[in-house]
């Protein structure tokens, strides 16, 4: 009950996308310095080294600004004010410059300790504001606290003495460019990180792709087709409904191999591969089963659904033809169609689908056979218990 009460809580006041809780999280960081520092304002004003009406206007706005920033990224409408930056960083940052000029103002003999306040806005700038932001805000920095001193002693050189504003703004020119320089170094290496992650990621994917594809077509390769039809087979067994399998052959490859050419032939393979998927459903599965075979994975399709689907297959590739020579040749397929039989093993569905097949080239290329339901084939050969299809009803 306290897990669930804290995580909903925390989901009320940091949200839910673990992006915007990152920076939710860090404005809420900011709320507490500040809230801190009001703390530390009210013991200056408690000991007389501050300004009581002075340190709660400084505690007041600084504290509207700090929530604000936290309300706008809370609401999500960081990310449509500052896509580059829906962190606000270098809002933030500057609001944060503004609000420390403003405290050294008021804080009087102790204004040298405000300036810590500079230091830890660079500082959390640097991871996450890109070097030239980071180089900026320390320039605004300097400029303006050295304005900001120059003014003090001009209007009360009793509490602005040269000597003390000269040291504070040596300290800070020496101070501020110098973590602007660390913040471009780390900007660096997190650049290279990201880089080398990005890198990784990629020869990661890469090497998914060849473990899973074959390099020619893009199809999923043989290994993979199996992976996927066993889970499919797995589902069928488990829900009941139907898985249908069709081996693919393209007729008379070794013929364009020959007389047009290796490169003809594999342009044939991957148009072939082109087609063949721009036909079949979003639920089908296809791959190259090997040299010029291929194999389409029907989920929940009995055997004249897959049929169906086939004759589409078919209808299609009477409009495909490529150059060989100085003429132009169609290119067909044959195919061999097995149903799922329960409790079937799969080598043995891909078994009497490459008997189906076999029977399609004995009949002439260019069509589909479906090889019969298991239990009508046990006492006779696979490749003899295949029948041709010859249409599908739309």
């Amino acid at each position: 009950m306290g897990q669930a009460l804290s995580t909903q809580l925390a989901t009320l006041v940091l949200g839910r996308e673990a992006r915007q809780r990152l920076r939710a999280s860090q404005a809420l960081l900011v709320v507490l310095v500040d809230v801190l520092l009001s703390f530390i304002c009210a013991f200056g004003v408690w000991t007389g080294l501050i300004d009581a009406h002075l340190a709660l206007a400084w505690s007041s706005l600084t504290l509207l600004g700090v929530l604000t920033f936290y309300a706008v990224i809370r609401s999500g409408w960081n990310e449509r004010l500052s896509p580059t930056d829906p962190a606000l960083t270098m809002v933030q940052g500057v609001f944060s410059v503004f609000s420390t000029v403003t405290a050294y103002l008021i804080c009087g003999p102790v204004r040298g300790a405000s300036l810590l306040a500079m230091a830890i806005t660079l500082v959390s700038g640097m991871f996450a504001l890109k070097p030239g932001q980071v180089r900026r805000l320390s320039v605004l920095a300097v400029l303006l606290l050295g304005a900001t001193m120059v003014g003090g002693h001009l209007r009360w050189p009793d509490r602005f003495p040269i000597a003390e504003e000269a040291l504070h703004f040596m300290m800070v020119a020496v101070v501020l460019p110098a973590i602007a320089v660390l913040a471009g170094q780390l900007s660096t290496m997190r650049h290279k990180l990201r880089q080398h992650r990005h890198d990784l990621e990629q020869a990661l994917e890469h090497n998914r792709q060849l473990a899973s594809r074959d390099e020619l077509t893009g199809l999923y390769n043989r290994r993979h087709v199996m992976a996927l039809m066993h889970k499919e087979v797995q589902r069928a067994e488990r829900s009941g409904r139907p898985m249908s399998i069709a081996l693919l052959d393209i007729d008379h490859f070794k013929r364009i191999n020959d007389s047009c050419g290796h490169a003809q032939g594999d342009e044939v393979l991957k148009a072939f591969a082109l087609e063949v998927g721009a036909t079949v459903r979003d639920t089908d599965v296809l791959g190259r089963w090997g040299g010029e075979e291929f194999m389409v994975v029907l989920p929940e399709t009995d055997a004249a659904g897959a049929a169906c689907v086939l004759d589409r297959v078919h209808e299609r590739m009477r409009n495909l033809s490529f150059a060989c020579g100085s003429e132009a040749r169609g290119v067909s397929f044959s195919a061999g169609i097995a149903a799922a039989a329960p409790g079937e093993a799969l080598h043995l569905t891909i078994e009497r689908a490459d008997a189906a097949l076999y029977r399609a080239k004995e009949a002439g290329r260019q069509r589909s056979v479906v090889a019969e339901a298991l239990e009508a084939t046990e006492t006779t050969a696979l490749a003899q218990a295949a029948r041709p299809v010859t249409s599908c009803a739309p």
